[in-house]
């Protein structure tokens, strides 16, 4: 037998080369997601869509103007079944010619206009830019809330990244420890008891790790899924700065009243359309074109049709179908303006408990500020100690975590600061910036 010749070396699949992050400040967040949300753009799709009421409601006001092609091919005995048909065979009629199959070819051009309907028409056409008005309203809210959104999504991510930072900086001290308590060890200057605490204290530093690790992922997701893009993609934020906090804040018109406003003005013309189908309507209607049994008589004299109507129709009795509907309204009506009321106040809660929130995390920071302070030079201190000999290197390790650890709560009380001033827009109706 012949040697097999040798198989050609596998291919090694190459690892997919990662995309560099896509790298935002806050305000290029709050761009890409004005941009590239998925709610935002379906609230500008509602307002299209109201637009287009407008439209389509004001041609029920406008002439209708059609054209008919029409081919009819029937036989009709309904002659035969009338007085006429009983006598035709003694008059020397044929019944079969009276009933024989007929074609009519038909072409004309029909015309309809509401003439007047009591204010009917113009009440729905004030209804539909009413309409418009609260999803203009509408997407202002969905704005935003998202807005508002990413900027809290923003500031998520940042603090994921802090405290993600923190735990790598005690995962590596602990590591450290470990080196120099086997080191010492080695020297006969450490026991065994000493080498089981160190281990111990990098196990347990570990699941914070991954926490951390797992809390920063999450939160770039969310913050990728609001600025629409992929989850998967890797984001470098640009790091905030201690805001500064304005002494006064204007209010805005809040676009949740709005919206109340102009549906309870939506119900009121309700109100009148509903009254109005009670009332006389007058519609006018008029046809033109040619009617014959062969295609040559169209378009030619004496073939012509033609049909002119005023039309009046006065209601007298629905069954209480309009007073029913008309109740139906007046119920809805109350409740749009106790939902009204309900939210006045609410968003006068949301504004005085943002007031406080701002006191109470400018507090916070400036406390935060002097620990971290305090723990920095404590460090420091134990730091020129541990090189003196006259702690151990478990003292230092305790203090490069307890500065750590006050680091990571000066920078979550900075972001507290700004969560609490995005608050505070929000409840005034204001962006996040």
């Amino acid at each position: 037998m012949m040697p097999m010749p040798p198989s050609p070396p596998a291919q090694v699949a190459e690892a997919p080369i990662p995309a560099a992050p896509l790298r935002f400040d806050l305000k290029g967040a709050l761009g890409r997601a004005k941009e590239q949300n998925a709610l935002l753009k379906a609230a500008a799709a509602r307002v299209d869509e109201r637009r287009g009421l407008i439209t389509a409601i004001r041609a029920d006001a406008l002439p209708q103007l059609s054209a008919l092609g029409d081919f009819t091919r029937n036989r009709d005995v309904s002659i035969l079944n009338s007085s006429f048909g009983d006598t035709a065979a003694s008059l020397g009629f044929d019944k079969n010619s009276l009933v024989s199959p007929r074609s009519v070819y038909t072409t004309q051009l029909s015309l309809s206009q509401p003439l007047y309907y009591f204010g009917k028409l113009n009440s729905a056409l004030e209804v539909a830019k009413v309409g418009e008005q609260e999803a203009l309203a509408a997407y202002t809210t969905a704005e935003l809330d998202t807005l508002h959104g990413v900027a809290k999504a923003y500031l998520a991510v940042l603090g994921a990244q802090a405290q993600l930072d923190v735990v790598a900086v005690r995962l590596k001290t602990s590591e450290r420890f470990l080196e120099d308590v086997k080191s010492k060890l080695d020297a006969q200057s450490a026991t065994h008891l000493d080498l089981l605490r160190a281990q111990a204290e990098l196990q347990g530093v570990l699941p914070e790790v991954l926490q951390a690790k797992a809390d920063f992922a999450r939160a770039v997701e969310l913050l990728d899924g609001q600025l629409g893009i992929d989850p998967r993609a890797a984001l470098s934020l640009a790091p905030l700065e201690v805001p500064e906090i304005p002494t006064h804040l204007a209010s805005v018109s809040r676009s949740e009243i709005t919206q109340l406003e102009q549906q309870e003005k939506a119900i009121g013309i309700n109100d009148r359309i509903l009254s109005s189908d009670l009332k006389p309507k007058l519609d006018f209607n008029a046809s033109y074109g040619w009617q014959a049994g062969k295609t040559t008589n169209l378009f030619h004299e004496p073939y012509e049709t033609w049909r002119v109507s005023l039309s009046l129709k006065v209601p007298i009795f629905d069954g209480l179908r309009s007073s029913g509907k008309r109740a139906q309204n007046r119920a809805v009506l109350e409740q749009v303006r106790q939902q009204k009321v309900d939210l006045e106040r609410q968003i006068q809660v949301q504004q005085q408990t943002a007031k406080r929130e701002i006191e109470k995390s400018i507090a916070l920071l400036e406390a935060a500020t002097k620990a971290h302070d305090a723990g920095d030079e404590a460090l420091r201190v134990s730091r020129e100690a541990f090189d003196q000999g006259l702690i151990t290197s478990l003292d230092l390790l305790q203090a490069e975590r307890a500065e750590r650890q006050m680091e990571s709560q000066r920078i979550r009380a900075q972001l507290g600061v700004w969560a609490a001033l995005f608050d505070e827009r929000r409840s005034l109706g204001l962006p996040p910036i």
